[in-house]
């Protein structure tokens, strides 16, 4: 059974996307030596490099998944999508010399109101030093709430053994009905704000 693989998911798209913002970025090769992932089991779908920002990858993730592609399943044999809405991880990755997992590790929390039409009311993040120094800027904060949905997530990952930290904004992306269409990048799912922000907190990160 084949899922919706690397080509449906865009990340050229997202490059152009950057370009277009005026960030330096172009694609990796698919056997980049700078790439994160090397093994055959990859989550990644990718690498954008950027140069000129405080975070130095950028890639897909869909959240809840083991590999680069997310099966709808099939009807006599051929591959179908349902009407579903799947979570779009996008990654920010900054290198760093070492690894404080414990001080970066962070998690944004939300707090809405609204039953039906929610609406978020406040942000925070929750975790060790990093979280601290992120809710001490209230500019970040302001600007997390204008671009934030109740749908999305946002949380800082420390990956010890490859020594880089990852910064993942979630926000799903309907996957029509039929036969498949797969994931295009959409510039909703990502506004110009969200990686302005993302940028600010990459450089909160000790990268010493």
């Amino acid at each position: 059974m084949v899922g919706v693989t690397q080509k449906f998911v865009g990340i050229d798209a997202l490059c152009k996307y950057y370009q277009e913002l005026g960030i330096k970025a172009t694609l990796l090769p698919e056997k980049s030596t700078e790439a994160v992932e090397k093994g055959h089991v990859k989550q990644d779908m990718g690498y954008i490099k950027v140069a000129g920002r405080n975070f130095d990858l950028v890639t897909i993730r869909m959240k809840g998944t083991t590999s680069g592609s997310y099966s709808m399943g099939t009807y006599r044999g051929v591959e179908i999508a349902s009407s579903k809405k799947i979570p779009f991880e996008y990654h920010h990755i900054v290198r760093v010399s070492s690894v404080d997992e414990k001080g970066t590790k962070a998690q944004l929390t939300k707090k809405t109101k609204g039953l039906v039409d929610k609406q978020i009311t406040s942000v925070s993040w929750e975790g060790g030093k990093l979280a601290d120094r992120l809710n001490s800027d209230s500019e970040l904060t302001a600007s997390i709430l204008r671009f934030m949905e109740p749908q999305d997530s946002m949380k800082i990952e420390p990956d010890k053994k490859n020594k880089i930290v990852r910064i993942v904004f979630s926000r799903p992306s309907e996957v029509k009905h039929g036969l498949v269409y797969g994931f295009k990048f959409d510039r909703r799912l990502l506004p110009r704000e969200a990686v302005t922000a993302i940028d600010k907190i990459a450089r909160q990160i000790d990268k010493s």
